[in-house]
């Protein structure tokens, strides 16, 4: 599809994106995910229909007859419609106008990943290794487990004679473990510790929460002040403040760790932005910690981080602006 075509359906669907309904969203999301480049026109989209500049070309660029009514204020926070003022420009007008503007818009640091290296070789005890930010790594344990260990993510090895313990610092990271029932394998993340019953899990290091999912095999989670719980391959826990109630996921679909895409079934925001800034060389964080509640739903890629926030922040309601060295999530100006 011709970019100017692109732009013009990314111009329509940024400027109804608040009277969407659900069906709509995921139309949209749809369409998102079809290619990079409708996500970046989208994106384009979203961002200067809500600049000033652009209702000033729009209103310097059209005939005097056929004038548009008195100036119109720009979208508040609580408006629910689109803006009056782009809702009476064909969607064509809005593209050709922003894509003007587009070529002067400051456009945030990028990080793509590079290709994973070779397997590494972690040694038995005092091993702690870092990955990069987005950059995924593969470790071989000497007793023959792997760590896929995602992007800005860090583990620390301290195998003993009679235990393989491991800690979980940061990130997130998938766990092969090699069978040995005199040596129990286990992970601790945070206050719980995650102990493999010859399995294949993953845990993830979210905001106020210890995601535990296990693709085969059997893990017993232990934490503080609570009785042990045991979880089985094709199940998933969230250990937290929250009751642990145990969940059921399909362990054969791609996973976080091992796919670009990031797939959000009424997941939380502020856990959603974690997993996409280990892939950011932009910190990306929340203006108000609260928000982070606020649940989404879609597809998005991981190896795009400045672009999915953007696109996060239009389906929910926020806006993505450069705060320092951040990018932050939050609500729009009142207009």
């Amino acid at each position: 599809m011709a970019e100017a075509a692109v732009l013009e359906i990314a111009a329509d669907w940024a400027d109804r994106i608040d009277a969407l309904d659900a069906g709509e969203r995921r139309l949209l999301i749809a369409w998102l995910n079809e290619s990079e480049a409708h996500l970046r026109a989208f994106t384009r989209m979203h961002e200067l229909l809500r600049d000033p500049a652009l209702l000033e070309v729009l209103e310097a660029a059209r005939p005097a007859a056929a004038a548009l009514p008195d100036a119109v204020p720009r979208r508040r926070s609580t408006d629910r419609q689109p803006r009056a003022a782009a809702r009476r420009v064909p969607a064509r007008r809005i593209a050709a106008a922003a894509a003007g503007l587009a070529a002067v818009a400051a456009v945030p640091l990028l990080w793509r990943a590079a290709a994973p290296p070779a397997p590494k070789t972690a040694a038995v005890a005092g091993f702690r290794h870092a990955s990069p930010v987005g950059q995924r790594e593969q470790l071989r344990l000497r007793d023959g487990s792997t760590i896929a260990l995602d992007a800005a993510s860090t583990v620390r090895i301290a195998f003993a004679d009679h235990a393989r313990p491991v800690m979980l610092e940061r990130g997130a990271a998938r766990f092969d473990v090699a069978h040995d029932a005199s040596r129990p394998f286990s992970v601790q993340s945070g206050a719980a510790r995650f102990t493999a019953l010859g399995t294949n899990f993953s845990v993830d290091q979210l905001p106020g929460a210890v995601e535990l999912h296990v693709y085969r095999g059997r893990v017993r989670v232990d934490q503080p002040g609570r009785s042990p719980i045991v979880v089985t391959g094709g199940e998933w826990v969230s250990v937290g403040a929250a009751p642990l109630r145990v969940q059921r996921f399909d362990p054969r679909a791609p996973s976080g760790l091992d796919s670009i895409w990031l797939s959000a079934d009424g997941m939380r925001l502020d856990a959603a932005l974690a997993r996409i800034g280990r892939h950011s060389a932009v910190p990306i964080r929340l203006a108000d910690p609260a928000l982070g509640a606020t649940r989404l739903s879609g597809r998005f890629r991981l190896d795009t981080p400045a672009q999915s926030t953007a696109l996060i922040g239009a389906l929910v309601g926020l806006a993505p602006r450069r705060r320092g060295d951040a990018i932050v999530l939050e609500p729009p100006k009142a207009r």
